[in-house]
């Protein structure tokens, strides 16, 4: 398990920097193209948007579980160790709930879309809203993959101060 954990990071990882390098890339020559040279890339915008659509789903399970997104943990870090434990499951069952749903309006929101062509690259719309139920997956991948070590994390010193001193309030 923890060998395909190491892959999946590593893919995911190596994903979202292709995707952010490839954007910058074409940005960069675009900018050049149209000043240095007066010709531009017509497709260039369009395209480096899609990838930053794709970049943004795809890397919002590795920020899921470096604990990048925005998050209050006074409450859990206010309880007793036990009830703690139980918050934190329950925090994780209701992401889990909401990225279950995310998932599906996602797959119908792509598949509403793919008749629908973007305007210069005449791409199938439904293949840039594809992003949000294949980033959905993945969050949900990730939340798997680290739910035990979320619930069942022992605190650090700090945090065991901050409980210890609300407690006392």
């Amino acid at each position: 398990m923890r060998r395909f954990e190491s892959g999946l990071l590593w893919l995911n990882r190596f994903l979202c920097a292709a995707l952010l390098v490839a954007a910058c890339a074409l940005v960069f020559a675009n900018v050049v193209l149209r000043y240095g040279f007066g010709v531009s890339l017509a497709w260039a915008e369009e395209a480096s948007r899609y990838m930053m659509i794709w970049l943004a789903f795809l890397a919002a399970g590795l920020a899921l579980r470096e604990g990048a997104h925005i998050a209050v943990d006074l409450l859990p870090e206010a309880l007793p160790e036990p009830a703690a434990r139980w918050l934190r499951a329950l925090i994780l069952a209701a992401i889990a709930g909401f990225l279950g749903l995310l998932l599906v309006l996602g797959i119908n929101y792509a598949d509403f879309a793919m008749m629908q062509r973007s305007p210069v690259l005449r791409l199938s719309m439904g293949l840039v809203y594809l992003a949000i139920p294949v980033g959905t997956a993945l969050m949900l991948l990730h939340l798997a993959l680290m739910a035990p070590r979320f619930v069942l994390r022992p605190r650090d010193e700090a945090a065991q101060v901050r409980a210890a001193e609300m407690g006392s309030l």
